[in-house]
């Protein structure tokens, strides 16, 4: 056995393992700079200040916003390609791949930035307010997941990166002090004009909710509200527990009864389902009837389903 051989390997290879280490510390500090840049961009439009109109059919939907409701994910996808300087064809491979991933979390940046919290305020609105929202939306899309990556045939590199809209590492989490009302209420009960229904205990049990909003124009936003005609708060955060509405979000959207149909729905499979009369708050709030209103209330005191977010809302 050759002792100083040895030693020699073991000090070389403790070298080049501190090499990739200093190497890949100063990768990351490269995308914190991207996405501090990318931030820095992105603040210059945020959302205005929030209007309590209310609109009927064929209302606008706010441009920008992010269909990041299917699945529950923000995905965005990077294309790199390699620098003339690429020794050969592996070295240029990696080095496109590496283009592609800062470029798809520059993507994955701006998609996050864009998403609607409430009514007229975005994720955007968050970072620019909170230096530790910042620091948790990029930790995030630095931890993004690679769904799928492919070299293309022109040479360059294509790679989808997503991240989870709810969940422990999701974007919810990283705004998690943002989206908590300062205090949660009780659930109000209904009208004293209310008239329970003749069938009385034999009415079968409401295990949900669905508001029918088709053709209205509802956006999507994670905490929405559910108002009756009169401008009561039916349904909304401060009603829910927080770390239940960050692990679950509070209502799933479907279109064309892709969700709202089928018997793993949110809702359960004996919902109330009720038609919404119009929009409000840039069109991310639903209003109902006082009658409807009053029939979901009288069957969340039996069944708690706002605890669940057993609420879906159909586009």
């Amino acid at each position: 056995m050759n002792v100083e051989a040895d030693g020699i390997d073991l000090r070389i290879r403790l070298g080049i393992l501190r090499l990739e280490k200093r190497e890949g510390e100063r990768n990351m500090r490269k995308l914190g700079y991207v996405i501090l840049a990318v931030w820095l961009v992105l603040g210059l439009t945020p959302v205005a200040a929030a209007g309590n109109d209310f609109t009927g059919a064929g209302g606008t939907e706010i441009r920008g916003q992010v269909d990041a409701w299917k699945d529950g994910v923000i995905e965005a996808t990077g294309t790199g390609v390699s620098p003339s300087s690429a020794g050969n064809a592996a070295q240029a491979s990696a080095m496109a791949r590496r283009a592609a991933i800062v470029d798809g979390y520059r993507n994955l940046l701006e998609k996050v930035g864009e998403v609607r919290v409430e009514a007229a305020t975005t994720v955007r609105n968050y970072v620019l307010e909170s230096d530790m929202v910042k620091t948790n939306i990029s930790g995030l899309v630095q931890g993004a997941r690679i769904v799928n990556e492919q070299a293309l045939p022109d040479g360059s590199y294509q790679v989808t990166l997503q991240v989870a809209l709810f969940g422990e590492h999701s974007v919810a989490a990283a705004i998690a002090d943002q989206m908590k009302p300062a205090a949660m209420l009780p659930v109000p009960s209904p009208s004293a004009a209310y008239q329970p229904s003749a069938m009385g205990e034999s009415a079968p049990v409401v295990s949900g909710v669905i508001v029918d909003a088709r053709g209205l124009g509802l956006a999507r936003v994670m905490s929405p509200r559910i108002y009756d005609e009169t401008g009561r708060i039916i349904y909304g955060n401060m009603y829910l527990d927080a770390d239940f509405v960050v692990s679950h979000g509070m209502v799933d959207y479907a279109v064309n009864g892709d969700v709202a149909g089928e018997a793993a729905s949110r809702a359960g499979t004996s919902p109330l389902v009720v038609k919404a009369i119009g929009l409000r708050d840039f069109n991310a709030n639903v209003v109902i009837s006082r009658a409807d209103a009053d029939a979901i209330l009288a069957a969340n005191a039996k069944t708690n389903f706002f605890a669940r977010t057993a609420v879906v809302f159909e586009q």
